[in-house]
C-alpha cells in the first residue's frame, strides 16, 4: 500500500459505508411536517432558480428539508434515546435560529449549507447509537441515507471551508 492509499484510508476511516441503494418506501409527514417540509422546498427551489445556483451546490442546499424532516421525527421516535434526542435537537435548533455561521437572512439559500453540514454530522453520531434501521425509517430523501451523509462530510470544506466545518463538528461532538 503506498502513501496516497494510506493517506485515503485515513481520510475514509470516520465515514460510514456505503450501501448499494434499495427501494424507497414512501414516508407519509405528519401535516405539520408536510407543511414546513413543503414551504422550505418551495423557497429552496425558488432561491435556486432565482440566484441561478449552480446544480452541485442546489443539490447540497435542497438536502436541508429531508435532514430537517429525519432529525424532527428522530426526535419523536420513543426508540431514540435521549442523548441522541439532544443531539437531534441542536441540529434542529440550528436549523430555525436565525443566526448561525452562515446566516440566511444575509446570504439567502446559500445560508443552508451549514446546516445540512451540521445535521449530517449530528446524524453519524446519533448513527453510533441509534440503530440503522430506526434511521432510515424517517428519511425520505431519494438518495440512500448513508451514501448522503458521506458525500455531504467529504465535500463540507469545500462547500463552508474548513474553519466553519471544524466550529460545526466541535458543537455536534463536543467533549463531555
Amino acid at each position: 500500500m503506498n502513501e496516497e492509499d494510506r493517506k485515503q484510508d485515513k481520510q475514509n476511516e470516520n465515514l460510514p459505508a456505503v450501501r448499494q441503494p434499495v427501494e424507497l418506501i414512501p414516508v407519509e409527514l405528519p401535516e405539520p411536517h408536510q407543511r414546513f417540509y413543503d414551504k422550505l422546498r418551495a423557497k429552496i427551489e425558488s432561491f435556486i432558480k432565482d440566484k441561478g445556483v449552480n446544480e452541485t451546490v442546489a443539490n447540497y442546499i435542497l438536502l436541508a428539508p429531508d435532514l430537517f424532516v429525519l432529525l424532527a421525527r428522530l426526535i419523536m421516535d420513543k426508540r431514540v434515546g435521549g442523548s441522541s434526542k439532544a443531539i437531534a435537537g441542536v441540529a434542529v435548533a440550528y436549523f430555525i435560529a436565525p443566526i448561525d455561521f452562515i446566516p440566511e437572512a444575509l446570504v439567502g439559500g446559500l445560508g443552508l449549507l451549514d446546516d445540512v453540514i451540521l445535521a449530517v454530522y449530528a446524524l453519524r453520531r446519533i448513527l453510533v447509537d441509534v440503530d440503522e434501521s430506526v434511521v432510515r425509517e424517517h428519511w425520505n430523501g431519494q438518495e440512500d441515507l448513508l451514501s448522503v451523509i458521506t458525500k455531504v462530510i467529504k465535500s463540507a470544506d469545500d462547500l463552508v471551508g474548513k474553519k466553519i466545518v471544524k466550529k460545526l463538528e466541535e458543537l455536534v461532538f463536543r467533549k463531555k
